[in-house]
């Protein structure tokens, strides 16, 4: 988790969200997943994702943060740390002659 977890907002929002996601789930009514779409099954992990992530704009607002399957949730965090520890100013790693791996 990164440090943009730990905003009051983001907590106290992302706890709604859990806690409306396990009472649908409950239910029996389905929970649909911010980043692809398809239903997340109780029996799936599923995270607290941004549709629009905190680096890029987004807000920690409920109107922004959703259930996403965890694979999804994880491997977008995945691809922006990768995107900010192989780009330094808008240089690529490869323009720095260091190794693009």
């Amino acid at each position: 988790m990164t440090g943009h977890h730990n905003d009051p907002t983001y907590r106290r929002n992302a706890a709604i969200i859990r806690q409306r996601t396990r009472a649908d789930h409950a239910a029996g009514r389905p929970v649909w997943c911010i980043g692809c779409g398809r239903d997340i099954a109780p029996t799936q992990t599923w995270d607290v994702g941004h549709r629009i992530d905190a680096a890029r704009g987004g807000t920690h607002n409920l109107d922004n943060l959703g259930p996403q399957h965890r694979g999804e949730n994880r491997r977008a965090g995945g691809r922006l740390g990768a995107q900010r520890t192989n780009n330094t100013n808008g240089t690529s790693r490869a323009s720095r002659g260091l190794p693009t791996w």
